[in-house]
């Protein structure tokens, strides 16, 4: 792996932190590196066009927030 790839290796797993190892690290992990995300971005899209033209349905990062602050309370 070339040196730069190294560096960008190791500053990427100081600010995001270590692999995730469950499904509660993995959506904390998601929101910390996605921060900046508006809440209204969709993140997994579940049916595109199935509810009527451009009505695409899934979850949000506002909608991933809102889970992981009830898993946490």
């Amino acid at each position: 792996m070339p040196r730069a790839m190294d560096r960008i290796r190791r500053e990427a797993m100081v600010q995001y932190g270590a692999e995730p190892a469950d499904a509660l690290e993995a959506l904390a992990h998601v929101l910390r590196v996605f921060a900046d995300e508006p809440d209204a971005r969709l993140m997994v899209e579940a049916t595109n066009g199935i509810y009527g033209n451009g009505v695409r349905t899934g979850l949000t990062m506002g909608d991933l927030r809102e889970i992981a602050a009830q898993l946490t309370d």
